[in-house]
């Protein structure tokens, strides 16, 4: 009678084994035990990959395992965006997503492949990218209140430039003439390299840029730099002041970045790449490395995150709505 007991034993053996495994996995016990995929929405070479590719040279150490990067590029991030969220919430795939992923293309947009809210596990803010208002050398303001005294006295006739459709440099000025009553023509471009050529070139007169793109034109005075739209100035340019400095009080506008992995993802897990990123970003070297490319490192709670992303969406999306912009 043996064989029968062991064989009715069995089934209560695997299920107990497989009750222990699941149990092991969701508290993160074993995890990570292979590599971890790192989807970034952009192209190689970008801001985003830089910065992702710098900080996976102290996470996957950290956690043991390879990082590895998957550029998927296009749709202003919903590519990326939506791979991540029917991707398996186990911890090994992950996404740096930006202000569009995660606040305003489900405002800029009729249809996105996800939804910000509900689709994603937020794990930590990692950088924001502190915007300068700048404009072509020869442009006849030498501050922002000059600046503001010349488009009132010239309605429609000055074009601000943007890398696109309402990315934070497009809703900064929007935001910045709906304050002061202005009224400037936009003129998009594909990228910030493109919009800051443009501007050397005589095509355009002001913009915003951000530090990351825009600092060598600013530090070896190629352009005319007014301010920063940041609470605080920046330790690379400690002399450009910033706009509530310079006249425009509570004018604070970021591009901003975070990682998320998808809905569902086990909370030890979250909180295991929580700390990964925020040793990742707090290490003498890679901040050094960040502030040297015009990024803030930050960091947060999945909790901040997920809260300061929504509070984003609500902000832009009611100014968007306001401007009625759309993009294609």
């Amino acid at each position: 009678m043996d064989w029968i007991k062991r064989i009715v034993a069995m089934p209560i053996f695997a299920l107990c084994l497989c009750a222990a495994t699941f149990q092991s996995v969701a508290q993160g016990g074993h995890y990570p035990d292979k590599p971890i995929h790192w989807i970034i929405p952009n192209a190689a070479g970008g801001g985003t990959d830089v910065l992702a590719r710098l900080l996976a040279q102290s996470i996957g150490p950290a956690l043991g395992q390879p990082i590895v990067i998957e550029n998927k590029p296009g749709a202003a991030s919903m590519i990326g965006a939506g791979i991540l969220a029917r991707s398996k919430p186990d911890g090994y795939t992950m996404l740096t997503g930006d202000n569009a992923t995660f606040a305003t293309n489900e405002h800029l947009y009729e249809h996105i492949s996800y939804n910000p809210a509900k689709d994603f596990s937020y794990v930590s803010l990692i950088a924001r990218f502190p915007l300068a208002l700048i404009a072509r050398p020869s442009f006849p303001a030498s501050n922002i209140r000059q600046l503001i005294t010349y488009v009132k006295a010239h309605p429609g006739k000055v074009t601000f430039a943007t890398p696109g459709v309402g990315l934070p440099h497009h809703l900064a000025m929007e935001l910045f003439m709906q304050r002061e009553g202005l009224n400037m023509v936009h003129v998009p471009y594909k990228g910030s390299p493109a919009a800051i050529q443009a501007m050397l070139a005589g095509d355009v007169d002001v913009m915003f840029v951000d530090l990351a793109s825009g600092y060598p034109f600013i530090a070896e005075g190629k352009v005319k730099a007014y301010a920063l739209a940041s609470a605080h100035r920046f330790p690379t340019l400690p002399e450009l002041a910033t706009m509530s400095e310079a006249g425009i009080p509570n004018f604070e506008v970021y591009a901003w970045q975070g990682v998320v992995v998808p809905a569902g993802t086990p909370a030890p897990v979250v909180a295991r790449l929580n700390k990964a990123l925020h040793a990742a970003v707090n290490d003498p070297s890679v901040h050094k490395h960040m502030i040297d490319l015009g990024v803030e490192p930050i960091t947060s709670s999945p909790q901040e995150f997920y809260d300061y992303a929504r509070s984003e969406s609500k902000r832009w999306g009611t100014l968007i709505a306001e401007k009625k912009l759309r993009a294609q």
